[in-house]
Parts: structure tokens; C-alpha cells; sequence
């Protein structure tokens, strides 16, 4: 796996990671993508699949899993978590929201 540029997975990064570890095609992970619905994740895979994240380098808290419904409220917590200097606001709500 392609380590991040300055510690930062771009979407496309992000959307491999999560098809790898949940079995399914990337093309079929978008934004919108509904992890339970669309994706069949239930909560224990869940907290799986975020432990296995972190071992990648995404950290997502575990007590935002709670509110992650898509493939995009993932993102935007990992985002969201990363230090200041490496975040910018227009690409979070951008990606999430497009």
C-alpha cells in the first residue's frame, strides 16, 4: 500500500483502503456510500474494520463510529482528526458533499 504524502490519504487513497478490507470492488465505494445498507457492515466489522484503519495510519475516534453512516462521514472524521496544519476545510466538506 502507497503511504499518504505528508501523512494526509486522499479520498481515492481512503476509498482503496475500505474496499480492500470489506471484499469489494472499489468502484462501488463512493461518498454516499452507505456502509450498512450498501456495504452490509455491521457493527462489530465496524470497529474492525476502523482498528485495521488505524494500522494504516487513518484514525477514526472510535466514539465518532457511532455517527459514521457512509463512506464520506468516515472520511470527514478522519479529516477532521488530523492535525490543524494538515487540514483543509474546503476538501473536507467538499468531498463529503460531493
Amino acid at each position: 500500500m502507497v503511504r499518504p504524502i505528508r501523512g494526509k490519504y486522499s479520498f481515492d487513497e481512503f476509498r482503496k483502503l475500505i474496499a480492500e478490507e470489506l471484499l469489494v470492488d472499489e468502484e462501488e465505494i463512493t461518498p454516499q456510500t452507505s456502509f450498512v445498507t450498501d456495504l452490509r457492515v455491521d457493527s462489530v466489522r465496524m470497529v474492525d474494520m476502523m482498528l485495521r484503519l488505524e494500522e494504516q495510519g487513518i484514525s477514526i475516534p472510535l466514539e465518532a463510529g457511532w455517527q459514521i453512516e457512509t463512506v464520506g462521514d468516515a472520511y470527514r472524521s478522519y479529516l477532521e482528526g488530523m492535525p490543524t496544519e494538515l487540514q483543509r476545510p474546503s476538501l473536507v466538506r467538499g468531498m463529503v458533499e460531493g
